[in-house]
C-alpha cells in the first residue's frame, strides 16, 4: 500500500526502474540468458527495503521477464520480433543496458 501511495501504482513503481521502456536482450543461445541482472539486484534491494519478502534477484529477474520489463527471447525465436514490434509501438527500447548484459554474459561464458 505504501508503494501505491508513493508512486500511484505498483506498475508505475516497477517500470520506473527501466525508465518505462523494456530492456531488450540480444541473445543467440540459451546459455547467454542470465538468471539475474544488476537491475534485478537493485529492484530486489529496494523491495526488501520496503518490506517485501522472498524477492531475491533471481525471483525479481523472472518477474521482469514475465511482466515484459525485459525481453529475453532468443533472437531466433519467432516471439522476439513480435515483442520488439509491440515495444516500438510503446516507445524506444532500452538496448544499452541489454548490450552491457550481453557482453558480461559472453565474457563470463568465454572464461568458464
Amino acid at each position: 500500500m505504501q508503494v501505491i501511495d508513493e508512486f500511484g501504482s505498483f506498475d508505475k513503481y516497477i517500470w520506473s526502474f527501466v525508465n518505462h521502456k523494456p530492456i531488450v536482450g540480444q541473445f543467440r543461445y540459451p546459455r547467454q540468458v542470465p538468471v539475474k541482472s544488476p537491475k534485478s539486484e537493485v529492484i530486489s534491494k529496494d523491495l526488501i527495503r520496503r518490506g517485501f519478502r522472498s524477492v531475491g534477484p533471481t525471483v525479481v529477474y523472472s518477474f521482469m521477464q514475465v511482466a515484459g520489463l525485459t525481453n529475453d527471447h532468443l533472437m531466433s525465436c519467432f516471439r522476439f520480433q513480435e515483442c520488439i514490434t509491440g515495444v516500438e509501438s510503446r516507445g524506444k527500447v532500452n538496448n544499452d543496458e541489454a548490450n552491457d548484459e550481453t557482453r558480461k554474459v559472453e565474457e563470463t561464458t568465454a572464461l568458464g
